[in-house]
């Protein structure tokens, strides 16, 4: 049993990968939401100049994030935060002041491997699925795991964050079509019980 489920991760999890690199670079879907800052230089020179540790921000009401705060202390940073929020602007941001190589051998490799490794996962669950389900059935299980992690993570970013709406949609799309794309892989190796 641990040979075809080894075997299908390998193969779903290279052809999740492969559907990853189209939608981004080829498809329209990995830019959907994103937009290009105006001024581009001068916010990236002052992000230079005030952030020197690489790490995920949030602004405004940094302050809240102090570990140091009594429970008095942090309710009204949160209140300060809250009103800053509304009052805009608000947002989140990864910085890396000293850069980041997005497409040296090691980052594709890691991010071939994570696939794999998500895919093992779709096939070990699979496994335990109910007896007799069709190919079809087997894909389509596999596909909806790709709903996992757009109700977990991406639907959250937008309800809280307020990421835009169709680079949420279009997260969801590529999961979605990365996992019944390897579910066709894996439903050809993992028969259910």
């Amino acid at each position: 049993m641990l040979k075809p489920l080894l075997l299908a991760a390998v193969l779903g999890g290279i052809v999740m990968f492969m559907w990853e690199g189209i939608s981004r670079e080829v498809l329209p879907l990995g830019q959907a939401g994103v937009s290009p800052l105006n001024n581009e230089a001068a916010i990236v020179a002052t992000l230079k100049e005030n952030v020197k540790q690489p790490g995920f921000y949030i602004f405004p009401g940094g302050e809240m994030l102090n570990s140091g705060l009594s429970g008095d202390q942090k309710k009204a940073a949160m209140q300060r935060a809250t009103d800053l929020w509304r009052a805009g602007p608000s947002g989140i941001m990864v910085v890396h002041p000293e850069g980041l190589d997005i497409e040296s051998p090691r980052t594709l490799i890691t991010q071939c491997v994570l696939d794999i490794l998500v895919t093992l996962i779709a096939a070990f669950l699979l496994s335990k699925a109910s007896a007799g389900a069709s190919y079809g059935a087997r894909v389509l299980f596999v596909a909806l795991i790709g709903l996992v992690p757009t109700l977990s993570a991406e639907l959250p970013y937008w309800n809280w964050y307020g990421f835009p709406t169709n680079y949420i949609l279009a997260a969801g799309l590529m999961h979605l079509i990365g996992f019944g794309l390897a579910g066709l892989v894996v439903a050809r190796f993992v028969k259910t019980p």
